[in-house]
């Protein structure tokens, strides 16, 4: 399953500026994915609550993700310190045994004090604007670690490709950043921009390797369990 222009989703993606095709990809590639469904029959918004892990279906949807990924070079594997974000991880690593799985912070769900209610109780509540206590994040905060964990990162690993899982609204808010979107909640909530579990958004960054000029950034989501038939 090594063909990923197949899945390309029109309107999810960037193709750099002034950079030839064999410089895209030479400073780096960061696989950034968000997790498999998680098992939650209670439907509780669990933030960053402990032992929620994924349901049968979320790993199906990873291992699927994982038969995609495989054949890339990926030379180092990252995770959210979350049980659904390492559960995905190790499954989605399964081509590369001899990779061992790390955690980072600054992959963690967004930090609010809304989690633990009930999901039918906040609906479409927007939690960001304005936070509810001065320890909440905002957008731009859960931007802001994404983006360190990316310059890290390619700094580490500059010109070769890694694989991280994270949750969806920093998945999200790091594509509407990319692709030019203002960080607000209007651009996050966009249809069809918020990522579907275990999909997956690749980001190709120019010889440099991190920057700051997005035009020379290219982006590319992949929705793998429903390009098979498994959403």
């Amino acid at each position: 399953m090594n063909n990923q222009g197949k899945f390309n989703y029109s309107g999810l993606h960037t193709e750099p500026q002034d950079l030839s095709r064999d410089e895209i990809g030479t400073g780096g590639t960061i696989w950034l994915a968000r997790h498999g469904e998680v098992y939650n029959p209670g439907a509780i918004f669990y933030g960053r609550m402990p032992r929620f892990g994924l349901s049968a279906t979320g790993r199906k949807e990873a291992a699927i993700t994982g038969k995609f990924l495989c054949g890339q070079p990926i030379a180092a594997a990252y995770s959210s310190p979350l049980l659904r974000a390492r559960q995905t991880v190790a499954i989605m690593a399964k081509c590369y045994p001899h990779l061992k799985p790390r955690q980072s912070k600054l992959l963690l769900e967004v930090r609010t004090q809304y989690q633990g209610r009930l999901q039918s109780e906040l609906g479409d509540y927007n939690f960001y604007e304005p936070i509810a206590s001065p320890d909440d994040e905002d957008l731009n905060d859960v931007l802001a670690r994404v983006l360190t964990f990316f310059k890290r990162t390619l700094k580490e690993y500059h010109g070769k490709h890694v694989l991280a899982v994270s949750h969806g609204d920093p998945v999200v808010v790091t594509h509407a950043h990319f692709v030019g979107l203002p960080i607000k909640l209007a651009s996050i909530r966009q249809p069809n921009l918020y990522p579907q579990h275990a999909s997956i958004t690749r980001y190709d960054f120019p010889p440099e390797g991190y920057t700051e000029d997005i035009s020379r950034v290219r982006v590319s989501y992949y929705h793998p369990p429903a390009d098979f038939g498994e959403s």
